[in-house]
């Protein structure tokens, strides 16, 4: 498409730098669908009308239905008509444009600032029809202005795939080698039996039947029609705790028919370039569903490992008749790490190897800390060091992410997240719910992504008898994915001692928005 638009801070054809681009990516540890386009630079720097247009909106955060400072220009495009290019994040206004008032291409119109973000840049929208947000209506900004229309897309592979029950998902993975070559516009996916075409499942980020775009971030939002696009990026990208050049992507598709056991994937960017997966076959894999209530009395059940500290003689682990979370007597499983003397790490419970290749997993139980000890701790003292962990994946480094009580100020125990990240620091989330002693809660750790620069873990507590969301973080599993889980005391540090009771502990592969 031949273009007259400039970019607003080049004031030329020449393409500024891009972060974040237009499409799926990660926005407060959830799925979300970006409707612009990212630019950084350092805050003041000039921004310029992208064509001739008239002023919609100008105005501070708040007005005109806008979160931060705001110029929204009204254009005639013409091939796609009335369109609202939009400019957010701004530090400041130029006094000249001021709603219903003309601007040229090329006029400076405003600056880049950082309100209400977490860094300098310019956020670039383009709305066709109407300025509503909400419309769902945004544009990929590509599609208008000038750059170089190159195919880049790596071709996707087939990645992992997932059984809950009889029912099949899998992902596919893609990318492309720099960041500002975000034109991705949409992929298509052919279901195959033999040679034979079931379905095509396509996701097309400009047709709102294929794609939420609705604002708001929520997992939930991935699948429509039951294929989805994840983006494995998030603001900024430029930031040097986690700098990311490239991009990265995944194509879910989830109810696999039956009688599907091939299929043929296709990315589609703004240029019109099309890249095409070799055939991908479906594998006949077991699905993962492992469930043990400790009735039979059986140490370790069928299918697990006890797990022990080698050290010493302060660990346990034991099939054992109590109080229930029901109410009522039952056999569970008592984890007991009664020494406070040992100078390294400890652990007492049971392990579950992990099949792999999944890219998603629950664990959950009903767990009973009746004691939870701690030595005298110094005010640096690491998390893992004031935490006793229930539900601990591990990986090739150790820990990949547990679910654990954390000793927080005053001596509170709460309920929290740690994760191993790709270069080794320990990233957490704690929650604000108070853990009891002598009392019964269902723990629930879920992964999402896993395998990703963008894995996801959300921590769920029983309250009042729901499942509620407690703490949720982002870490990069690359390095270290989940391959094995244990629960009970999955790990104490030196000079702790607690005593956990565990029933009914379940793990599965799950189905993302389930």
């Amino acid at each position: 498409m031949a273009t007259d638009y400039i970019w607003p801070l080049s004031r030329s054809s020449i393409p500024n730098d891009m972060n974040t681009s237009f499409g799926p990516r990660i926005n407060t540890n959830r799925w979300d669908f970006h409707d612009g386009i990212d630019l950084p630079a350092e805050k003041g720097t000039k921004v310029y009308a992208m064509r001739d247009g008239t002023v919609r909106f100008a105005g501070r955060k708040g007005q005109d239905g806008y979160s931060s400072r705001h110029i929204v220009i009204e254009v005639d495009d013409p091939h796609d008509g009335k369109m609202y290019l939009v400019h957010l994040h701004l530090d400041s206004i130029d006094e000249a444009v001021k709603p219903g008032v003309t601007v040229v291409q090329g006029q400076e119109i405003g600056t880049v600032g950082d309100d209400d973000a977490t860094y300098p840049h310019l956020h670039v929208e383009f709305l066709q029809r109407t300025p509503d947000t909400d419309a769902q209506t945004s544009r990929h900004p590509l599609r208008y202005l000038p750059y170089s229309k190159t195919a880049n897309f790596t071709v996707p592979v087939a990645d992992r795939f997932n059984r809950s029950g009889a029912r099949m998902a899998a992902r596919l993975l893609f990318g492309a080698c720099n960041k500002s070559e975000g034109d991705l516009l949409g992929v298509e996916v052919d279901l195959l039996s033999g040679t034979q075409l079931l379905e095509t499942l396509s996701v097309d980020f400009h047709d709102e039947e294929t794609i939420n775009k609705r604002r708001g971030n929520s997992d939930r939002k991935i699948f429509r029609k039951d294929i989805g696009v994840e983006g494995y990026q998030k603001s900024p990208m430029n930031d040097p705790a986690r700098m990311r050049t490239d991009l990265r992507y995944g194509i879910l598709v989830r109810n696999l028919p039956d009688e599907c056991d091939t299929f043929i994937a296709r990315v589609i960017d703004v240029g019109g370039n099309t890249v095409t997966s070799a055939p991908i076959p479906v594998p006949n894999q077991t699905a993962t569903e492992e469930f043990v209530d400790f009735e039979d009395g059986e140490m370790p059940p069928t299918g697990w490992k006890v797990v022990r500290s080698t050290s010493g003689t302060g660990t346990s682990v034991s099939n054992e008749t109590f109080p229930g979370h029901a109410g009522t007597t039952t056999n569970g499983m008592l984890c007991g790490d009664d020494s406070a003397t040992e100078a390294t790490t400890q652990r007492a419970g049971i392990e579950f190897t992990l099949p792999a290749g999944r890219f998603e997993w629950i664990a959950e139980g009903w767990f009973n800390p009746t004691v939870v000890e701690f030595a005298e701790l110094e005010e640096n003292t690491s998390i893992e060091d004031r935490s006793i962990q229930l539900l601990r994946f591990l990986g090739n480094e150790g820990l990949s992410v547990a679910a654990h009580i954390v000793r927080h100020a005053g001596g509170l125990l709460l309920a929290g997240i740690v994760a191993n990240d790709r270069d080794g620091h320990l990233k957490t989330d704690i929650s604000s719910s108070v853990i009891g002693l002598g009392m019964w809660r269902r723990w629930r750790l879920r992964l999402l992504r896993v395998g990703t620069r963008e894995t996801t873990a959300v921590l769920y507590l029983n309250v009042n008898g729901e499942m509620e969301e407690q703490a949720r973080l982002n870490w990069d599993s690359t390095a270290s994915e989940p391959s094995a889980l244990r629960a009970g005391i999955g790990r104490s540090p030196a000079g702790a001692r607690a005593t956990v009771l565990v029933d009914e502990l379940r793990v599965t592969e799950s189905l993302l928005a389930d």
